[in-house]
């Protein structure tokens, strides 16, 4: 799904980093004859079980017996693989419990999982019809079951795409499926999605009418992590707008697709989701290069510490294999761990800002229809203290949207990020904002001030406001701070969620990007406000620019590599000028694993690391 993943202080595919947007988010390169930019970002050029897969992810064949356990310190409220944007239920959900089409290794390249082949141009499952129509032919491997011994078909596929499409549902994001016309099932294992243009505008959350169909990051938006098929069989009696409080997304899943089912799950803030082998993954799966095999632990356990102290502490003692959400201020603690590996990976993972361009309380937040003081705001922020003094410098100061592992669309043009506070005050002073006795700047009775909020309860986020607050105080802003819980600072705009409901001035955190532009485009679209008739809309910044409208939309529909490129490259710019958010930083994200934790894998992108769930093992095999 273009939906990122949201992770702590920044999480969808969202903790502080979202994941997604949905966000989690993936990547497309040249295809031949057509030009439409997804054969490479297929991975496959043929049958899974008769080619090699463009990857680098090579696992190891496992040990069988014993357990593992891999932990969080963020809540997980629910195991809604549909709907939620948190990665710590991500985390859980996409991977471990639930199966996708196609998913993602480390270096962004999409690999079947249910799919025996991801479609490409190459091998003849993706055809451009003409100018505005498109089919993508999806072909499910043979045999394939539920947990619960039910066949997994072509038919819980168009199942849930009915279910994302149902504003009712809440999914995190109609991304790409809204350029579906229609679904058309030819057997149990092959299914066609004939892509075209909706003169109406009311097609799955469509806010205008779509003139062309054809949808060039269909792979990194759609059927990867976080938009798993969900069984019909199981929810097909259930109304859509009870799925969100329907026990197989709550609690207690009945038939999952992934590695593993649920044996018991305790929601909260001290969450614990204990998993057993689902005894039916390897069915339809033998021979496959990926994802061929039976499920090596008898038991995974998903472990939630409730804040990073604790969850370092447990890592020390030897009470979990795998610690999630860390960042580059926990390094120190995490040195020197006997029998540990701690590992530092960048990819499409940014932390940054953004401002609530529509109204708070009511009224129009400051920021609404002021560029001036955005693009003041912005010069403001001494980034290169924030990396050297809190990120450890192993992150990267941006200037732009995009991250630099987002090739080829990243530009590389654009200038390094210098900081000018006598520019900001410039800007400041032409556009009205005059300071006052008390140092603050105030503009027709209206003072310069705002407030800033994160997630409670992390100290790296602490520190981050407490420097942008001194920076923005050199140019007479007056910022406080106003922190939430990470499940309600980002649930979904139906459950009320801070970001979604735009109930804040200027949220922080960080974003798990797909490998494909469109994913960030999602989030600045004026189509993708959230409302009660768009409950899905991923643009919490509720940014509304009919340029950057015009060049996403040519971008997403473009099937020419070359082409995307520079579209971007114009979207980049317009982006920097219009200022909807500010990246800070290119994020690390810190992983410490266990010795005998097999065939982990550093996935920075929507993919949270998680995504080959099936592969784990204890290198001690039972204990």
């Amino acid at each position: 799904m273009a939906a990122a993943m949201w992770e702590e202080g920044c999480r969808t595919n969202q903790r502080g980093k979202t994941r997604m947007h949905f966000g989690f988010r993936f990547r497309a390169l040249a295809l031949a004859t057509v030009g439409l930019c997804l054969a490479a970002a297929c991975g496959s050029t043929g049958p899974q079980t008769g080619t090699s897969l463009l990857t680098s992810y090579k696992p190891v064949p496992g040990v069988k017996g014993g357990q593992l356990v891999y932990s969080d310190w963020e809540p997980v409220q629910d195991l809604n693989v549909l709907s939620s944007t948190a990665a710590t239920t991500q985390e859980v959900a996409s991977g471990p419990l639930w199966a996708s089409l196609w998913t993602f290794d480390p270096q962004n390249n999409a690999i079947p999982d249910l799919v025996s082949e991801v479609p490409s141009v190459a091998n003849g499952d993706v055809k451009k019809i003409d100018d505005t129509h498109m089919d993508v032919t999806i072909k499910l491997k043979s045999g394939l079951k539920w947990s619960d011994g039910q066949p997994l078909t072509t038919k819980d596929v168009s199942f849930t795409i009915n279910a994302i499409c149902d504003p009712a549902t809440g999914a995190a994001s109609q991304t790409g499926w809204s350029s579906i016309a229609s679904v058309e099932d030819k057997s149990d294992t092959v299914e066609v999605w004939h892509f075209g243009p909706d003169p109406t505008g009311k097609r799955c959350g469509l806010s205008s009418p779509l003139a062309s169909g054809i949808y060039a990051s269909f792979i990194s938006a759609m059927g990867g992590a976080g938009e798993s098929p969900v069984p019909q069989h199981v929810l097909q009696s259930v109304q859509h707008a009870d799925w969100a409080t329907n026990s197989y997304f709550t609690t207690n899943p009945t038939a999952t697709s992934g590695p593993y089912m649920v044996q018991n799950f305790t929601p909260g803030p001290a969450a614990q989701v204990v998993m057993v082998p689902n005894p039916n993954y390897a069915a339809g799966r033998t021979g496959a290069q990926l994802f061929g095999h039976a499920p090596y632990l008898d038991k995974l356990i998903y472990k939630i510490y409730g804040d990073k102290p604790s969850q370092i502490a447990g890592l020390k003692a030897g009470d979990s294999d795998l610690g999630l959400d860390l960042i580059a201020k926990d390094l120190p603690a995490l040195q020197g761990i006997s029998g540990y590996t701690t590992v530092a990976a960048t990819g499409l993972l940014d932390e940054f800002l953004t401002l609530n361009l529509g109204n708070h309380n009511g009224k129009p937040t400051i920021f609404n229809g002021d560029k001036a003081l955005r693009q003041a705001i912005a010069l403001a922020i001494d980034k290169n203290t924030i990396n050297t003094a809190l990120v450890g410098g192993i992150g990267k100061p941006m200037n732009g949207p995009f991250v630099n592992a987002l090739s080829p669309y990243f530009d590389k043009d654009i200038p390094a990020w210098q900081r000018d506070v006598a520019k900001a005050g410039q800007l400041l002073d032409g556009d009205g904002w005059v300071k006052g006795a008390d140092g603050t700047r105030s503009k027709n009775g209206v003072k310069l001030a705002w407030v800033i909020s994160t997630t409670s309860g992390n100290s790296q986020r602490a520190a981050e406001e407490e420097q942008l607050i001194k920076n923005w105080a050199e140019i007479g802003a007056t910022v406080s701070v106003k922190n939430w819980p990470a499940g309600q600072f980002f649930n979904d705009y139906k459950g009320g969620g801070i970001l979604a409901t735009g109930n804040y001035d200027m949220g922080m955190y960080a974003n798990n990007w797909s490998p494909d532009p469109d994913s960030w485009c999602t989030t600045v679209e004026s189509g993708q406000i959230p409302t009660d008739a768009n409950p899905s809309g991923q643009n919490w910044a509720r940014a509304n620019d009919s340029q950057l409208d015009t060049l996403c939309q040519q971008g997403a529909q473009e099937v020419d590599t070359s082409k995307r490129v520079e579209i971007y490259k114009k979207v980049q710019a317009e982006w920097k000028d219009y200022l909807p958010t500010i990246e800070l930083y290119e994020r690390p994200d810190v992983f410490t694993h266990s010795n005998n934790f097999g065939n982990f894998a550093a996935a920075v992108n929507t993919c949270l690391a998680t995504c080959n769930a099936a592969d784990w093992f204890n290198t001690k095999g039972k204990s």
